[in-house]
């Protein structure tokens, strides 16, 4: 998140079950007032892309122990995540089953390149000429150290 301007450009991998990368997007995200809500938005995006994917059952990954805690409470709150957890659970319905999933950021880092590969290149949206190279590599470390 670059806080000078307060923009925030997050990262969603969809992989299927055998960890290839079947889906990327990259969105930019401005007003942003802090990185958990940056966080809340990307599992926010992910919702978005799965569904557009056709997906029906998810596990989504997030390296936000807060925002984690924050969807899986379930609860309406005063929390600045609120509305967006909100948001999430109702975008939950067009599922049969969702995971939330903590991981650690050393285990997310082809989500963090995808993002700054997007913020250099100014692309936003679906990745349609497919992932680089470089963050199937990185997203098969992430996946290797993780399990």
């Amino acid at each position: 998140m670059k806080n000078d301007v307060k923009i925030a450009i997050t990262a969603v991998l969809a992989r299927n079950s055998e960890g290839d990368i079947v889906g990327e997007e990259t969105y930019l995200f401005k007003d942003v007032a802090d990185a958990f809500i940056a966080e809340a938005r990307a599992c926010e995006r992910a919702l978005i892309l799965a569904g557009t994917l056709g997906f029906r059952q998810l596990v989504v990954e997030g390296d936000s122990l807060t925002v984690i805690k924050s969807i899986k409470k379930r609860q309406e709150d005063k929390s600045v995540l609120s509305p967006i957890t909100q948001h999430i659970i109702i975008l939950e319905a067009g599922f049969d089953e969702i995971f939330y999933l903590f991981v650690p950021r050393l285990v997310n880092g082809a989500a963090h390149t995808l993002a700054l590969k997007g913020r250099r290149r100014q692309a936003f949206g679906v990745w349609n000429d497919g992932v680089p190279d470089s963050i199937q590599t990185l997203a098969l470390k992430d996946h290797l150290a993780w399990n």
